[in-house]
């Protein structure tokens, strides 16, 4: 059964550049252009991994994340931030709202996918 992850990111270009790469590596790819939408995909699908950007209208993605690991079905659902923001407190407040990395944009392919695979097998 492939492994499904849950892609939260408001701009159309990271969804067409990263569901493809995914795609390709055999994973099921769903999609939230916002927070809100995120949340709800993610308590309807339980995907076995999320990936959060930070700054997104409505919910900001540290908040969305410590939102989502307030709920019993996604307490254990890896979530990694792909962002832009990459000082040590930007990376530091990711980890401290419970997530398990940090990939900065843009993204390179491989280790997008040397990330996901390490965390999903």
């Amino acid at each position: 059964m492939p492994k499904k992850i849950l892609l939260v990111d408001d701009d159309a270009g990271v969804h067409f550049i990263i569901t493809p790469i995914l795609t390709k590596e055999g994973y099921i790819v769903i999609s939230a252009k916002h927070g809100e939408q995120g949340l709800q995909l993610a308590l309807e699908q339980r995907p076995d991994l999320i990936i959060l950007d930070v700054i997104m209208p409505g919910i900001k993605g540290r908040d969305l994340c410590t939102k989502m690991k307030g709920y019993e079905v996604l307490k254990k659902t890896p979530i990694v931030f792909l962002t832009a923001k990459d000082s040590d407190d930007d990376i530091k407040a990711e980890l401290d709202a419970g997530a398990v990395t940090h990939l900065t944009k843009p993204i390179d392919s491989a280790q997008l996918t040397a990330v996901v695979k390490g965390i999903l097998g």
